[in-house]
């Protein structure tokens, strides 16, 4: 066996073994230069070593090693050798019965030819690009209609002040009050595919019962992350904290899937691969979750996209964000994605849920809070009134994408101009429950402008 092959094979066993962790100086490369690296998978049927899934943020437990096959191992080694690549991660992908690896070319970059050769060898299911994805949403003071405050986030208010869910009109706009009389989410595991989430914050606390890293091992940043943090708070931060605020699905449980690395320490923005979001999906479908909430946007990919159906095949719901003209991309243009846009937003596309975008407040790592604008925040209370539908069906046949955007459409509320339409948690349950309860909470132009 020459040297290279013999590099080739030890990367692809050593990244069986440590499927959920980058390598470092390697992943540092791959953020920054995406465009050098391609996304190749193979056949693989192996068998597991044992099925239980760890739950530290770290990623998987060793315990559950999934093995490369000797069939995928020889696959791989043929084909980097005979196309001059180099292997960079390697991760089995078991929902799919494949090996996925990001490969560099030894001697070029990714090239639209090479990849096209790729494509064409009947040894490869999957050939692509390492395609870059975004979050969308914005904590920062050029993004709010009005400055709300000078401060970069908000402390956690005095016992005197009470809490902060005053501030909270999106809750008013979707009539949450009135909605948690049916329904609070218990028993719904919503899985964040972002970056990390502070399970530190008091809002959050025993609310998040998975964490994985698909980025890095550094979990003192993790807790840092600004947006997922932003995201769960949406979703399910602490209705009976005294302070601070609370979320759209509070008994529900979260899994923080990190898959995003946050470019600022002070804002929201973050970005995300291919490669990193194939591993959060891929865990999201072996936790055997409710739903997936994609606060990310991006462009179409053949690996991403296989894996949005397998959850979809399994009875997830997953809900995703549109971009900023209502276009749709990843995830909101995929068959039976809630695709989701601000209420707020100029552009309009049929199809989307509409739910308040504009100065939220949500959480801040750190035990703060902020205002957060965009469509990531709201998808993410678009998945806390999902969350809320499916826990007050369960028990019952389950709900599919097809009924939940059906009921979601039904409660929209317009106001003043159609640009200002939002969905109404309360009325969507009164109409899954055949109950009356539900009074108009805000009127929408009063929000439209907050």
């Amino acid at each position: 066996m020459s040297r290279l092959a013999f590099v080739i094979v030890a990367l692809l066993l050593a990244g069986c073994t440590t499927p959920h962790r980058p390598q470092g100086h390697d992943n540092a490369a791959i953020q920054q230069h995406p465009e050098q690296y391609l996304v190749l998978a193979v056949q693989n049927n192996a068998d597991a070593a044992d099925a239980h899934a760890g739950s530290t943020v770290r990623g998987y437990a060793r315990s559950n090693q999934y093995l490369q096959s000797a069939h995928a191992r020889k696959l791989l080694k043929d084909i980097a050798s005979e196309y001059q690549l180099e292997s960079v991660d390697s991760w089995p992908i078991t929902v799919l019965a494949m090996q996925c690896v990001v490969f560099k070319p030894i001697h070029n970059e990714a090239t639209t030819e090479l990849i096209a050769k790729l494509q064409h060898d009947p040894r490869v299911l999957l050939a692509q690009a390492l395609q870059g994805f975004a979050t969308n949403s914005g904590s920062d003071p050029s993004s709010r209609s009005q400055p709300l405050s000078s401060q970069p986030a908000l402390l956690p208010p005095s016992a005197n002040q009470g809490s902060y869910q005053s501030l909270q009109h999106s809750l008013r706009r979707m009539d949450i009050d009135n909605a948690h009389q049916w329904s609070r989410g218990k028993g719904i595991r919503i899985a964040v595919i972002d970056t990390g989430m502070d399970d530190k914050h008091p809002d959050l606390k025993g609310h998040i019962s998975e964490q994985r890293n698909f980025v890095d091992d550094n979990q003192t940043q993790f807790i840092r992350d600004r947006h997922g943090t932003a995201v769960g708070g949406i979703i399910a931060a602490d209705a009976h904290d005294p302070t601070g605020i609370a979320g759209i699905a509070p008994a529900a449980q979260l899994i923080a899937l990190k898959a995003c690395w946050q470019l600022k320490p002070d804002q929201d923005d973050a970005r995300c691969n291919s490669f990193t979001l194939a591993k959060a999906l891929a865990s999201a479908i072996e936790l055997q979750v409710h739903i997936i909430n994609l606060s990310v946007i991006g462009p179409d990919d053949p690996l991403l996209t296989a894996l949005v159906k397998q959850a979809q095949r399994s009875g997830i719901v997953v809900i995703g964000a549109a971009d900023n003209q209502g276009l749709m991309q990843f995830p909101s243009a995929l068959p039976n994605v809630i695709g989701v846009t601000s209420m707020e937003q100029s552009s309009k596309v049929n199809g989307l849920i509409s739910a308040p975008g504009r100065d939220v407040l949500t959480l801040v790592p750190g035990g703060r809070y902020d205002f957060s604008s965009g469509n990531s925040i709201a998808t993410a209370e678009v998945s806390g009134t999902v969350a809320l539908l499916l826990a007050a069906h369960s028990g019952k046949q389950s709900l599919d994408s097809t009924q939940l955007r059906q009921l979601l459409m039904q409660s929209t509320e317009t106001g003043a101009s159609d640009q200002f339409a939002s969905v109404n948690a309360c009325r969507a349950l009164s109409q899954l429950l055949g109950q009356p309860g539900c009074v108009r909470s805000i009127d929408a132009s009063s929000t439209a402008n907050r």
